[in-house]
């Protein structure tokens, strides 16, 4: 379904190749640092703003991120805290987007609508040779 519905829309809006990092969990450090893992694959996604519906779905009308609407045909999963589960990331745009919310989930991995938010970039670490400090 969601390979008729791409063919039918790409002549409006065509889809992009994208990067997606799915969570496999954290690695923590001996120092009790925890560290992301992520698999990697790239795919194809289709970009949207988010409707009013979507909006309404999610509840943040008045939230001032940057978030899209993507359609694509692998399992994702939104970031659940409690849980433990999530955080996966797509890269497009020459950004990283967090899944933030899943709005609709057809098959198994057979296409998904998410909600993501664009991330900040990671602060730069100062190179301490740089700086004078020994």
């Amino acid at each position: 379904m969601f390979s008729i519905a791409g063919r039918a829309t790409a002549f409006v809006n065509a889809p992009i190749t994208a990067v997606l990092r799915s969570s496999t969990g954290n690695l923590v450090q001996a120092d009790g640092a925890v560290i992301p893992q992520y698999s990697q694959a790239t795919l194809q996604i289709e970009v949207q703003a988010l409707s009013t519906q979507d909006l309404r779905q999610i509840d943040t009308i008045s939230q001032q991120a940057d978030m899209r609407a993507v359609y694509l045909n692998a399992p994702v999963r939104a970031l659940n805290g409690p849980l433990q589960l999530g955080g996966d990331l797509l890269t497009f745009y020459g950004s990283d987007w967090l899944v933030t919310q899943v709005l609709e989930d057809w098959g198994n991995g057979e296409w998904v609508k998410v909600v993501v938010t664009r991330q900040d970039p990671a602060p730069a670490v100062p190179d301490p040779s740089s700086t004078g400090a020994a």
